[in-house]
């Protein structure tokens, strides 16, 4: 069998498209499996890393404050696009196109529904992004995270709930190990903070804050993820302040990680924004959360992706421009101090993640193939 396999333009789209591809060449060693994506894209460098061939597409977005010379310039790529996907598809002929979003996957999936060739869509949000709501119209099988996202879709009958795919190595960790790799303590609660890949100035700010408040208090221990492009920046406001992380031995602040896995399996409670993966990852180990929502997502999708897991009582949510770092040392306080509480939203979280996913949309693959299997 050969698999195409498109989405890129984030790791919110590509981690998940790798992660469907690992499974189906776990199950199927014999298949060719290969992307569609741009070179110059995070797809470009994450999927020959995991041991891919991805094919380039010339393809470009399109963002609602576009004017209407720039509106025509993008129907010009799209059409250049839909040429690119059908040459590739002629080069290629797949049995089946999955797409997992992301502006790169609409015209070669949707190239492969026009010829019939078996399409499944995977989204990972709430609320579906553009692509993905766009392609349900025609593609033959929508895999979704959460059953509420079959609200939005235009065909819902199409739709199967899988959630999100996330790396095996999430459940490769025990806590016990994952504490003890990172040298914390069993009596220490360690609170576990990302700013996002490029930084979330609300939150390293406020949990910058909160670490220089609470370094002394040795029951804590603290590992923040500033994002790359924030770092310094977060480590010069906190030395003007008189204080410096690297005095504190309960104290890491990071630029990125790449222990991911680890640092969740690990941790007590999770400050991050929530962005779908972040969620799925989250909710596959099963961590209580305090998720502050970019207020400036499409739709409002990230607030409406963490109200899902507030309404199920496995995290609260704190607005952008309401987060302090007292609030969280707050909410912080009497989520943990109270040891039933804590324990019943990390079961919580547990129970709502689904750890199976990558597999899941595996078996919906293999159904759109049975013919030719």
């Amino acid at each position: 069998m050969k698999v195409l396999v498109a989405g890129g333009g984030t790791g919110g789209h590509v981690y998940p498209a790798i992660a469907i591809a690992n499974e189906l060449r776990h199950r199927h060693p014999d298949w060719q499996i290969e992307f569609a994506g741009r070179h110059n894209q995070i797809e470009g460098r994450a999927v020959p890393a995991a041991g891919y061939e991805i094919h380039n597409l010339h393809v470009a977005g399109y963002e609602r404050f576009y004017n209407l010379w720039e509106k025509a310039l993008v129907v010009g790529r799209l059409v250049v696009a839909m040429k690119d996907s059908f040459k590739l598809l002629r080069k290629i002929k797949p049995d089946i196109v999955i797409g997992t979003g992301g502006y790169i996957s609409g015209p070669i999936t949707m190239a492969a529904a026009l010829k019939n060739i078996p399409t499944l869509v995977s989204e990972q949000n709430v609320i579906p992004g553009f692509t993905i709501k766009t392609l349900s119209k025609v593609v033959d099988t929508v895999c979704i995270p959460f059953s509420e996202a079959r609200d939005y879709m235009a065909k819902p009958e199409k739709c199967v709930l899988t959630g999100n795919p996330v790396r095996r190595e999430f459940g490769l960790f025990t806590r016990e190990m994952a504490r003890r790799s990172l040298g914390i303590g069993d009596d220490q609660k360690f609170i576990f903070s990302m700013g996002g890949s490029l930084g979330a100035a609300s939150i390293n700010d406020a949990v910058s804050e909160m670490i220089m408040k609470k370094a002394e208090d040795k029951s804590y221990f603290f590992i923040h993820i500033t994002g790359k492009n924030s770092h310094e920046e977060v480590i010069s406001k906190l030395n003007e302040k008189g204080f410096d992380p690297t005095k504190h031995d309960n104290v890491r602040i990071l630029s990125f990680t790449n222990d991911m896995p680890m640092m969740l399996n690990a941790a007590d409670m999770v400050i991050s924004r929530s962005g779908a993966m972040s969620l799925s990852e989250i909710n596959y180990v099963g961590v209580p959360a305090i998720y502050v929502p970019y207020p400036y997502a499409v739709h409002d999708h990230q607030t409406k992706n963490a109200m899902f897991s507030v309404k199920n009582n496995a995290a609260i949510l704190i607005e952008d421009d309401r987060l302090t770092s007292d609030m969280l040392i707050s909410c912080i306080g009497e989520i943990l101090s109270d040891k039933e509480r804590a324990s019943e939203m990390r079961e919580n979280s547990k129970a709502i993640g689904i750890t199976n996913s990558a597999e899941l949309i595996a078996i919906e693959v293999e159904k759109l193939l049975a013919d030719k299997m």
